[in-house]
């Protein structure tokens, strides 16, 4: 029998709620299930079918799962556990934490239980809520035991749905999401080094390893991303997307060292932060020779591959050396007057 256990965010389902951390929790989950739904923001099913006998029962397999999501972001989670997605979502709608201030709650929902529950919390839209009313359908088990057909006279194939969910039947499958591919690096230093120049040759040697895995399979970057672990200090982070797919690591390395000590600097350190451990991913993974002819390729685009070639241009004779000119003034009545030189930034 199929069970699926379904997790539910809160905090993520606010309107302006940062949803950043939820995609590297169902990464997280990953290790727990390959089959996972992400079914909204802050919503996501899991495929448990048969993880009883290696992890226990489902109780402590759904406490696994918060384990690991809190691992990325400490964050209340509701868990809901059932035979189907509508049965396990509605679950974790209706699970309360066992305690005050408890960081997760638990439920386990049958198709017997339904019958008690109101037709509120089936998925029906307004209309279809007043007709419910006007009939005096005011719980799911008033809903279930009408004659099929007597509930698609009146409310048509969407209240044959409903009448479906109330007797708890959901032939909707989960739906895998495919995880983002990349390839990632990590490279610890034992004792710390000083300052992030240090870490440049380690650096550029990780990216000729990620790019030479790469390059094998055919395969290049869209997007590098750079953190270092310092040991007394958040950790620094630079990112880098790239106009096209490349398999460049000397710029690759390069650009990210530049924009790391550009980060390092804004945070104003006092001294030269001490670096633990280099953590570098490449992401956004295509096939190169499918690429674009540039002729075809839209022109907003462009302007990406200037900045590509500036900032590495940048790299190569240092900041300081790379200008534009930009007409400020076009009335001066001096010529030199109506321009002005402004310093291309990374």
């Amino acid at each position: 029998m199929t069970r699926l256990l379904a997790m539910i965010w809160p905090e993520l389902r606010a309107p302006e709620a940062d949803a950043a951390p939820f995609e590297p929790m169902l990464d997280r989950l990953d290790d727990l299930s390959p089959r996972i739904e992400a079914v909204d923001t802050g919503v996501a099913l899991v495929d448990i079918t048969g993880l009883g006998p290696l992890l226990g029962e489902e109780r402590r397999i759904a406490a696994r799962a918060v384990a690991q999501a809190r691992g990325i972001a400490p964050l209340e989670v509701r868990c809901g556990v059932g035979e189907n997605r509508w049965l396990a979502v509605l679950a974790a709608r209706l699970a309360r934490p066992g305690r005050p201030g408890a960081p997760a709650a638990f439920r386990d929902l049958r198709r017997d239980e339904l019958a008690r529950l109101p037709v509120d919390l089936l998925p029906a839209d307004p209309a279809t809520r007043q007709r419910f009313a006007l009939f005096g359908l005011t719980g799911m088990g008033q809903l279930a035991a009408l004659p099929r057909s007597a509930v698609g006279a009146q409310f048509g194939p969407a209240g044959e749905r409903l009448q479906a969910l109330a007797r708890g039947h959901d032939p909707r499958p989960l739906v895998p999401r495919r995880r983002p591919e990349r390839v990632v690096s990590r490279v610890p230093f034992e004792p710390p080094v000083e300052g992030v120049g240090a870490t440049a040759l380690a650096l550029r040697r990780a990216c000729a390893e990620l790019c030479d895995v790469l390059r094998g399979r055919h395969l290049a970057p869209g997007r590098a991303r750079l953190a270092l672990l310092l040991e007394d200090a958040p950790r620094l982070q630079a990112s880098l997307a790239f106009p096209a797919p490349v398999l460049e690591p000397d710029w690759i390395a390069r650009l990210l060292i530049g924009r790391l000590e550009a980060a390092a600097r804004n945070r104003r350190m006092e001294e030269e932060p001490r670096v633990v451990a280099l953590l570098l991913a490449l992401d956004r993974l295509s096939d190169p020779a499918s690429r674009q002819l540039p002729a075809f390729e839209a022109q907003a685009g462009r302007w990406e591959e200037l900045r590509w070639s500036l900032e590495r241009l940048a790299a190569r004779f240092g900041e300081g050396r790379l200008w534009r000119a930009e007409l400020s003034r076009p009335t001066a009545s001096l010529a030199e007057q109506r321009s002005r030189l402004v310093d291309i930034g990374p």
